[in-house]
């Protein structure tokens, strides 16, 4: 399963987001490229435990089946709601925030194993799940962006 870990994978991941323009206009989605990159930046941050985020008291998707089939098997949906928190930073520069989701990106896959952060939908996760989760997830939005 592809996992920020991978050191081909977070590679590939990486140069794509250094050839987004900060023009890109996105193929879904209200977010325009300044405002997705924050966003990344946020949620990788969540990852981290280094930003809180209230939980959405869906117990169901903690557990085995749920929990695995949104992480593992089905492809993230477009248009669904984000918690507020993880749209709580406002786009400074463009370079200056790109570098700090490489730098986020970076600290999460030397976080080491064993439990991480809680996600406000699926509850704790381990560090390898959020590693493989924000993959994920900013793949999601590179395609989102045609990168």
């Amino acid at each position: 399963m592809p996992s920020l870990r991978d050191y081909f994978t977070r590679n590939s991941l990486v140069q794509r987001l250094l050839q987004l323009p900060p023009n890109a206009q996105p193929q879904w989605g209200k977010l325009d490229a300044p405002r997705m990159v924050c966003h990344l930046g946020d949620t990788l941050s969540m990852a981290l435990g280094d930003l809180p985020t209230k939980p959405a008291n869906r117990k169901a998707f903690h557990h085995f089946p749920l929990k695995h089939l949104f992480l593992y098997v089905l492809p993230m949906p477009k248009n669904i709601p984000t918690a507020s928190e993880l749209l709580s930073s406002l786009p400074t520069s463009f370079e200056a925030d790109r570098q700090r989701v490489v730098e986020l990106i970076e600290r999460l896959t030397m976080a080491p194993r064993g439990l991480g952060a809680e996600h406000p939908f699926f509850g704790p996760l381990t560090n390898d799940e959020w590693n493989h989760l924000q993959e994920k997830h900013i793949d999601h939005h590179l395609q989102q962006f045609g990168c």
